[in-house]
């Protein structure tokens, strides 16, 4: 008791006076000049993540060790671990340094070392010639990848190579160091074979019985978590999958199985192996599965591990992980998907490989080496600023430039290790290995590199659609601490990059943050001759104008576009509002006059566009703001998007912006490209002559001054009168004479204009007639309850026995309901009732007229007691029965002819049209209309 307690006392003192470097761990008896083997089990010197001595060997006091691990694992090691210590000499223990240093060196032709000593003796060579010689010798007893050949299990907390360990003779052991590499193949690997005196292996097999009862008793049930994968056949790594107890405790797994499922379909996988070194598994301790047999892992088949990065789940017992998309090849990078991730600089690697690596399979993801002293801090994701986007060039063959994020570092010097980028929900991190970021460095994250431009670059498989108009968002986040900074475009902002199908400018931000497309000044020479504004790898300081402009075209058609116009001599941006507040802006170059925007390429609009979003001219676009050149300010245009139709004459003409009230004229070129179609996008307009009626009587505006060719007239159907047009001002013009006309005061006139530059002759209603149409129900549910609803809007009583209603192919005379129908008293919903007797309509009020077979009408919420019910005189409907789309005219008889009084579609004036409703519809002039055109009516359901 006494002995041991000295025993302890030295161990504890060396491990103080040792803590600083990697502590020289004296248990065991004491050492002589013959190797003596110490094998523990169950012990942890050290805790923490960071690893600062790699070496295998440690020297101190005479006494010379070799260690299972890199000394610095070792100490962390709770499983099995050994070492094998003896006493040299300095130049003794510098000789064994040389065979460790040229272990780690790698294959030689010249590869020459050995060692010989009191009981022990030590050789350099490659394992195909040492498996050859030890096949040949034989062995009792093995232990390798935790298993003894006796059928007892180790278990470990890293999944990395221990030496194989070999008893040859009842008296002679044998180990085997490996080099840590998964280069190259295994018969040409290093390795550093030494054979000493054999320890007592029943006390070691007492210790390892002992130590896992003590851990079975204590276990909790429970199952690891993915700690760690990875999958790519160009690498050394080639592909595995990492599991790790996350807990403080011996976790015992209910299953020894692992489950993997993609879009439905399920394979699983177990073996004696999986099933033997996973019935415990130690607190932190990780299990590698793989198919590459460098790894100290679990074989597992391919096919199991070829979906690893995609969306599947793999399942080992209750523990379930859900994978995503993640590129583990990245440029010249290679990545590992971790789930605690920290600087890939900082990050403590086991294996050699070369591959640019980030990652270390076998090993928890926290484990950190000594980084050296005065190196950088890593970056932080609030330094990186974005300062250029550009969408790429990659889908034309013949400029296929690639997509590009350019940021900047404002902060100090840094790695950019520390730091990865995420994008589309899929992490990129930055660099495999230290990429230092000086301050104020420029870098690009490109789709393809750009070989031979010497940017600071790296190169990330992300995608980006062809057509884009806005930053995509993405987040900067720290690998370790998890830390993000997100870039949130505006989703009201738009930036118009593409021209002639291609993209030929970048979205660049200045120091305050404002996008734009990218200026003229400051783009690469290298571009800027072809049509090009980018600047990858230089941020553009360069200062935005926004410059004046005014539309001159929209055609809201097929192939809809934009034209707006400029003197041809500025260069700078252009800037437009929608309604819905969106912003768009593009840039206009020097010697541009007309600049077109579309949605899409077609031969109606030529190739010299700017690309706008799809459902740009939609239905809801009926605004635009923008700095007019004309008026010298910021104005807003706007119209009824109902009426464009009309307009365009059928779809058939673009329009171009005239001053209110006028609004709109048409274009009057002939397009090239598309028949029957008026157009002139890029060119030069050709407007039509557009006129409007003015306040008060005969007063008329146009959009531009009228010619010796104009002329007008005043009359109906009946017969017309010239007219002669004086002018008022600018563009406003007048009749030189009042009268008197040689026309009845009841009878309805219009006036009528005719012009070359007219696309159609137009006309307007200069007077009404004492009664008019307000309503009418051409369509109904049962054909026979048709009518129409006139009203009084005189100051005299009008007796309409006087009056016939007229379709396109009938007229009918006029009488009241019951004179027709003296024996019937027709119901209408909601209890009201009409006039029946009569035919005298005073001022202000309204009648009907209906069909005479019909019954059970339906009439609107604004019918009243007082009106008038009228149907025809002789025959059993309303002129030839009225149809949707038809015209209706009202006549009075005066003298010995009928006179036009009310028109419904107005066929006798230049300006007709037709409203077609379907079945169950009416139509209702609206309040304070004059019934000209079909947007003055209102269209209703038969349950209003």
């Amino acid at each position: 008791m006494k002995k041991l307690g000295i025993i302890f006392l030295i161990f504890f003192l060396g491990f103080c006076q040792n803590k600083e470097k990697s502590p020289f761990l004296l248990y065991g008896d004491g050492y002589s000049e013959s190797p003596k083997f110490e094998f523990q089990y169950g012990i942890a010197e050290e805790e923490g993540n960071l690893i600062e001595n790699t070496s295998y060997t440690h020297f101190d006091s005479g006494v010379f060790c070799l260690y299972s691990l890199p000394i610095s694992l070792y100490l962390r090691e709770l499983g099995a671990k050994f070492r094998i210590c003896w006493k040299t000499d300095e130049e003794g223990a510098n000789r064994w340094k040389q065979g460790f240093s040229l272990l780690a060196e790698g294959p030689n032709e010249y590869l020459s070392w050995n060692w010989k000593g009191k009981g022990g003796n030590a050789l350099l060579t490659e394992y195909g010639k040492w498996k050859k010689e030890s096949d040949k010798e034989g062995f009792l007893l093995e232990w390798e990848t935790q298993i003894w050949s006796s059928g007892l299990t180790t278990y470990q907390t890293f999944a990395v190579p221990h030496p194989l360990f070999l008893q040859r003779t009842k008296d002679v052991c044998e180990v085997v160091f490996f080099k840590p590499s998964i280069d190259g193949t295994l018969n040409q690997l290093p390795v550093l074979s030494f054979d000493f005196p054999c320890p007592d292996l029943n006390e070691i097999t007492d210790q390892i019985q002992t130590q896992n009862d003590k851990w079975f008793r204590e276990c909790v049930p429970g199952e690891p978590k993915v700690s760690e994968l990875f999958r790519h056949s160009e690498s050394s790594f080639q592909r595995f999958l990492e599991w790790e107890n996350p807990n403080e405790f011996v976790i015992c797994p209910s299953s020894d199985s692992l489950d993997l499922e993609k879009e439905g379909v399920r394979k699983t996988f177990s073996s004696d192996l999986f099933s033997k070194r996973t019935k415990l598994i130690l607190p932190r301790a990780t299990t590698v599965f793989s198919d590459e047999t460098g790894f100290f892992s679990i074989p597992i088949p391919k096919e199991f591990l070829t979906d690893l990065g995609t969306q599947m789940s793999v399942r080992w017992g209750n523990s379930e992980y859900q994978d995503s998309e993640f590129y583990f090849r990245q440029g010249y990078d290679f990545f590992s998907n971790q789930t605690n991730p920290i600087s890939c600089r900082n990050q403590y690697k086991f294996w050699n490989s070369k591959d640019r690596f980030c990652g270390n399979p076998g090993l928890p993801n926290r484990l950190e080496k000594k980084i050296k002293e005065g190196s950088p801090a890593g970056c932080l994701a609030d330094q990186i600023q974005i300062t250029e986007f550009y969408p790429g060039n990659h889908f034309d063959s013949q400029l296929p430039l690639p997509a590009y994020f350019e940021f900047q570092n404002t902060g100090d010097t840094c790695d950019g290790s520390s730091l990865q980028w995420i994008f589309e929900n899929t992490v990129y991190p930055l660099s495999a290995d230290e990429w230092i970021l000086e301050k104020g460095a420029v870098f690009l994250i490109t789709r393809k590199l750009w070989s031979g431009w010497n940017l600071l670059e790296k190169e990330k498989p992300f995608s980006i659609p062809k057509v884009v108009f806005q930053i995509p968002s993405f987040r900067w986040e720290n690998r370790k601490e998890k830390e993000q900074v997100s870039f949130i475009p505006s989703i009201s902002l738009y930036h118009l990059l593409r021209f002639q199908s291609q993209n030929r400018f970048s979205i660049q931000l200045n120091a305050f943050g404002t996008q734009y497309p990218h200026v003229r000044t400051g783009s690469s020479l290298n571009f800027l001759p072809y049509g090009f504004q980018i600047s990858p790898g230089s941020v553009n300081n360069g200062l935005a104008e926004n410059i004046y402009t005014d539309l001159l075209e929209y055609n809201p058609n097929q192939s809809p576009f934009l034209d707006f116009g400029f003197t041809g001599f500025e260069e700078g941006l252009v800037s437009f509002q929608r309604e819905n507040g969106n912003t768009y802006q593009f840039w206009k170059p020097i010697g541009t006059r007309f600049q077109t925007l579309a949605t899409f390429p077609s031969t109606c609009n030529g190739e010299d566009f700017y690309q706008l979003p799809d459902g740009f001219f939609s239905e809801n676009f009926y605004s635009l703001r923008y700095l007019s050149k004309e008026k010298d300010e910021s104005i807003a245009f706007s119209w009824e998007p109902m009426s464009i139709k009309e307009w365009t004459i059928g779809g058939t003409r673009s329009l171009h912006p005239e001053p209110s009230p006028i609004l709109f004229s048409r274009s009057m070129t002939p397009s090239n490209h598309c028949l029957s179609d008026f157009r002139s996008p890029g060119s030069s307009k050709h407007r039509s002559l557009e006129i409007r009626k003015g306040e008060g009587e005969f007063n008329y505006l146009t959009n531009f001054s009228l010619s010796h060719q104009t002329e007008l007239k005043l009359g109906n159907g009946n017969g017309s009168i010239p007219l002669t047009l004086i002018s008022s001002g600018t563009n406003t013009y007048s009749v030189n004479s009042q009268g008197p006309f040689p026309f009845s005061p009841e009878e309805q006139l219009y006036s009528y204009f005719t012009d070359p530059s007219l696309i159609q002759a137009k006309s307007f209603l200069e007077r009404k007639g004492p009664v008019q149409i307000e309503a009418i129900f051409p369509n109904p549910k049962d054909s026979q309850n048709e009518w129409i609803y006139l009203c009084n809007r005189s100051a005299n009583t009008e007796d309409l026995s006087f009056y016939l209603v007229e379709d396109e192919t009938s007229t009918d005379d006029l009488v009241s309901y019951q004179s027709r129908f003296p024996n019937l008293n027709p119901s209408v919903n909601g209890g009201k009732t009409f006039i029946l007797n009569t035919t005298i309509l005073n001022p202000g009020h309204c009648a009907w007229i209906v069909d005479p077979d019909g019954k059970d009408w339906f009439f609107p919420i604004f019918q009243k007691d007082s009106d008038l019910l009228l149907t025809v005189k002789t025959t059993q409907t309303i002129g030839n029965g009225i149809a949707s789309g038809e015209s209706i005219q009202i006549r009075k008889k005066i003298e010995q002819s009928s006179k036009l009084v009310s028109s419904f579609g107005h066929k006798e004036s230049f300006s007709p049209f037709r409203i077609t409703v379907v079945t169950g519809e009416f139509l209702w002039l609206k309040f304070g209309s004059n019934g000209m055109s079909a947007e003055d009516f209102e269209i209703y359901r038969e349950e209003f």
